[in-house]
């Protein structure tokens, strides 16, 4: 690969004819264009309360204003895992954080961690859509009910949508629906740019229309109310705002990318779907969930164990660009006010987790490269051994065992002779799979029992069970002289173990020693 592989890239329309016009018009700031801009956005998303703004952070500035929210009494629920500009609006409006934790599934906001620390003092919730993968919004909505129920408040939402442009949740585009305040981003290297810019979506006609004066510092610029013959003198401001408006030289711009947003989603499209189904089953990555209809403006993976500056490190000589894309927002010295310790899931993602290239300017070549050599990385860096249970390694397997139904919630003791039966795969050095080899010595020769094949969940499909299966068929026939294995599952798993060789009879697979 002679060119480096980007890991972002400014989409800018090869038509800005207007864009010239524009700046040759002799009228630059808020006008025509920002007003014709707005129309064709309305026009997409099918919804009319949209207001652009000179960036996505005035947008979440302005949103917190817009809730009236009291600095003394009112708490904010949010998010680590984010641009920084969701929780730098926090703090412009004086309002304190209760951090929630991550869902380990999709990089989002865990909603679980989010219901336990809902108080009669946390009225607000914010959270970002994390890579344009929606939260759970049916979840959300169950949220406010709760809040309602149970502290009589009402749990205010605002959506950070700035990796979510074009989105969709149950076929309706991200942003047009509920009673949440939701706020995009249009900076530089976003699905659709205007440079730099911002849209802020309101729920009803009344916010609206207060945020379309507060945008410009709470004047009413439809109105020039003072007596006399001065056109330019504004009208009275009963509420002071801010100059957070877009001008019609950013508004040009979109203008001219509008049209193209509808392919770069789908190409961006295609290439998360691409890497979820090549990707599924590499050894020492794992995926997130991709639900609903994300825009992938970012694609992030897990790097396990422990081999994550490795990668970056791997992937950098190999010409591709790949970052964390957003540091924990928690550790920032301007926020160690709100400091937590109890982010678990957090605090093993950020060890993790990694996002690669995948924007409309990759080529077919581009992802198959990119795949090559995340499978490369794979197999020099995965050390995967089969071996008996030792003793210091009990805990350790007696949580692997407790994934199974049959066995959570169960006293397990284990004797010398059922740990020298206990067989395990580790990768690099932790215990992912285990399976039991019995040995029953008959009169002519002896029978071997598999039993109690367990896989982590996280690594399932990736063809661990059948490689310790494989093993202990080997040592069952060439160490014990077995001349027959039994298997006994109590669910049908018959396509599983013929593929391992066994012949199937109802839920009994055998094979016997040739």
């Amino acid at each position: 690969m002679n060119e480096t592989i980007q890991l972002f890239k400014v989409n800018m329309s090869k038509e800005l004819d207007s864009v010239i016009d524009t700046l040759n018009s002799g009228f630059i700031t808020q006008g025509k264009k920002v007003i014709e801009f707005e129309d064709k956005l309305k026009e997409w998303f099918n919804y009319p309360y949209i207001l652009t703004l000179n960036s996505a952070t005035s947008g979440l500035t302005l949103a917190f204003r817009l809730l009236n929210a009291d600095k003394e009494k009112d708490y904010v629920l949010s998010t680590p895992l984010t641009c920084f500009a969701t929780n730098a609006s926090i703090l412009a409006n004086n309002l304190k954080i209760i951090w929630c934790d991550t869902d380990p599934n999709t990089c989002n906001i865990d909603l679980d961690d989010v219901k336990r620390r809902i108080t009669e003092k946390t009225t607000i919730l914010t959270f970002v859509h994390w890579g344009g993968n929606i939260v759970d919004l049916d979840k959300v909505e169950e949220l406010k009910k709760y809040a309602k129920e149970k502290y009589g408040t009402n749990l205010n939402v605002i959506e950070d949508c700035a990796h979510a442009f074009g989105s969709e949740y149950k076929n309706q585009k991200i942003g047009t629906f509920g009673n949440n305040i939701c706020v995009f981003s249009l900076q530089a290297i976003k699905h659709l740019t205007t440079g730099d810019g911002g849209l802020i979506f309101l729920p009803n006609k009344e916010l609206y229309e207060r945020a379309k004066l507060l945008r410009w510092f709470g004047i009413d610029r439809e109105k020039r109310s003072l007596p006399g013959k001065d056109f330019r003198l504004e009208n009275d401001i009963v509420e002071y705002g801010y100059k957070y408006h877009m001008n019609d030289i950013n508004a040009s711009i979109g203008l001219s990318n509008l049209p193209n947003i509808d392919s770069i989603l789908k190409k961006c499209r295609f290439n998360g779907e691409y890497y979820n189904n090549h990707l599924a089953k590499v050894d020492g990555i794992e995926l997130f969930d991709y639900k609903h209809n994300p825009s992938y403006w970012i694609y992030t993976i897990k790097i396990l164990y422990g081999k994550k500056d490795e990668f970056i490190e791997f992937m950098n000589n190999k010409k591709i660009v790949v970052s964390q894309v957003h540091s924990r927002n928690d550790t920032h010295t301007c926020l160690l006010e709100f400091k937590t310790t109890d982010l678990l899931n957090l605090n093993l993602l950020e060890k993790q987790i990694i996002s690669i290239p995948v924007g409309w300017w990759l080529t077919k070549d581009n992802l198959e490269y990119i795949i090559c050599c995340i499978k490369e990385f794979s197999q020099i860096h995965l050390i995967v051994k089969i071996s008996k249970l030792k003793i210091d390694e009990i805990d350790e397997y007696l949580n692997l065992l407790f994934e199974m139904n049959n066995f959570r919630g169960t006293e397990i003791n284990l004797s010398s002779n059922t740990i020298d039966s206990i067989y395990i795969l580790k990768v690099n050095e932790r215990i992912v799979c285990s399976a039991k080899l019995l040995i029953e010595n008959k009169a002519y020769q002896p029978v071997a029992h598999i039993e109690d094949v367990i896989t982590e969940n996280m690594h399932r499909k990736r063809g661990y069970g059948k490689k310790i299966i494989k093993e202990l068929i080997n040592i069952a026939f060439n160490e014990f002289n077995c001349y027959k294995i039994i298997c006994n599952s109590k669910t049908n798993l018959s396509k599983f173990y013929e593929s391992c060789g066994f012949f199937v009879t109802g839920n009994s697979y055998s094979i016997y020693n040739k």
